[in-house]
């Protein structure tokens, strides 16, 4: 139960609960409410190409609060108790910044693990892959492990007498020194 200073609608000036009025958030979130809440962030995502992240939490803590509270102890100027709904939330509760925040900082501790984290899920199968400093390969000399690869052997190499030369250079002494041409060699 959070208290926070009376949200009601003053009775001969006066406030109605002089002690505040007393919120009750969700236990937790239903199906449909959580669904709601994420298709808020979806929305979002189509009104800007890319959301900046503080806008992607204020709407977050905005849904929860208007999705997320159970009870509370508001009533009109008759005195009879007004409906939660999140018109209601909107008018009463969005109209006090204080009390808003209170309500607001409450209720994401409460539903931001049961809403962000699918959310971060579905983002992170899109993302693209990052390097891991974690090791990969089983390690050396473990039972599981193959045997190491033996090592291969320098090969025989042969020589092919090749029929063309072609001179590089000339001697001192005019004397030519010769090399295999590329022409012969392939």
């Amino acid at each position: 139960m959070i208290r926070v200073d009376c949200l009601c609608p003053p009775s001969g000036g006066a406030p109605r609960h002089p002690d505040g009025d007393t919120i009750t958030l969700r236990e937790k979130l239903d199906f449909r409410t959580a669904a709601t809440i994420q298709h808020a962030i979806s929305v979002l995502r189509l009104e800007e190409r890319e959301p900046q992240v503080e806008e992607v939490l204020a709407r977050l803590t905005e849904a929860y609060v208007r999705y997320g509270i159970a009870s509370w102890s508001l009533v009109d100027e008759a005195g009879a108790p007004i409906p939660v709904s999140p018109q209601a939330v909107d008018a009463y509760l969005f109209s006090n910044l204080t009390a808003a925040m209170i309500v607001g900082d409450e209720a994401d501790e409460r539903f931001s693990g049961a809403i962000l984290l699918p959310l971060l899920q579905r983002a992170s199968t899109s993302s693209p892959a990052t390097p891991t400093t974690d090791e990969t390969s089983p390690p050396t000399g473990s039972p599981e492990s193959p045997a190491p690869p033996t090592p291969l052997r320098p090969s025989s190499t042969t020589t092919t007498p090749t029929d063309g030369t072609a001179t590089t250079s000339r001697r001192r002494a005019g004397a030519s020194r010769s090399s295999p041409s590329s022409a012969s060699v392939a």
